[in-house]
């Protein structure tokens, strides 16, 4: 059986946005989600209920948290949110696809701002994260979030973005750094979207019409050999207005 994982960025806690939330959800269909920007252990509740999921709501630095739902079991599960370098928390889980065969998970949100001085904090938070996966490389691993940062090699379309942005980034000489993506990959973790999408621009943010992609799923060697597709979703219309993001999925074939 196919095991399908989703990043999802809810945008302020998702109030009053729960039905065209958990629509989204439930028409993609995952197995495992990894929510960012959640408020309250309430609302994660409310939405895991009629989804059938169970949930762990984490402790963090700031008011917008990274938290988990999972129709597999989740063993476990701990939020790491030491206030230099990581801004609001990441989060690790132990999911059980099949009698004890488990993969581990790390759930991540990084700073945001396109700011040369936010990539720089970025940079820190991914090394630290890169150091704390280190001991996982001999078991599959992914890491997912919304990652606030552009990957080397990837377009952007600045002409849509709000004039506070385009102005950081005329500021900088028209550059856009990329540091802490590059960091991921030069650790050894793959892109899932890019690995299988090379010329898409999977643009994530902000929905009906996106202009950037900052919400990535990576995974280690071990957990590549599993993985069958990655996408951007963008049905039902409901995630359109659901949040400012549009959720990424990745389809994994642990029978393969």
């Amino acid at each position: 059986m196919p095991m399908r994982l989703m990043t999802y960025n809810i945008l302020n806690g998702g109030e009053d946005r729960e039905q065209p939330i958990a629509q989204v959800i439930q028409a993609a269909k995952p197995d495992v989600v990894i929510l960012q920007e959640v408020f309250h252990a309430e609302f994660l509740k409310a939405l895991a209920q009629p989804l059938g999921m169970d949930y762990f709501f984490s402790t963090g630095n700031k008011k917008r948290k990274v938290a988990l739902l999972s129709r597999l079991p989740i063993h476990e599960p701990k939020s790491y949110h030491p206030s230099f370098p990581i801004w609001r928390n990441f989060i690790e889980a132990k999911i059980e696809y099949a009698p004890n065969k488990t993969f581990r998970l790390l759930g991540v949100h990084p700073m945001a701002n396109l700011w040369v001085v936010c990539e720089l904090w970025r940079l820190r938070e991914a090394q630290y994260i890169i150091r704390h996966a280190q001991p996982y490389q001999n078991e599959p691993c992914l890491i997912a979030g919304d990652f606030n940062a552009i990957a080397p090699g990837d377009n952007l379309r600045t002409d849509t973005m709000p004039k506070w942005l385009q102005w950081i980034i005329f500021s900088q000489g028209n550059v856009v750094y990329r540091f802490s993506i590059r960091a991921l990959l030069k650790a050894g973790f793959i892109d899932c979207f890019r690995f299988l999408n090379p010329t898409d621009n999977g643009f994530t943010l902000p929905p009906p019409i996106p202009n950037t992609r900052l919400d990535y799923i990576f995974v280690n060697a071990k957990m590549k050999t599993y993985l069958k597709k990655c996408w951007v979703v963008r049905e039902p219309g409901a995630v359109t207005h659901a949040s400012d993001h549009y959720p990424v999925m990745a389809e994994f074939g642990f029978d393969s």
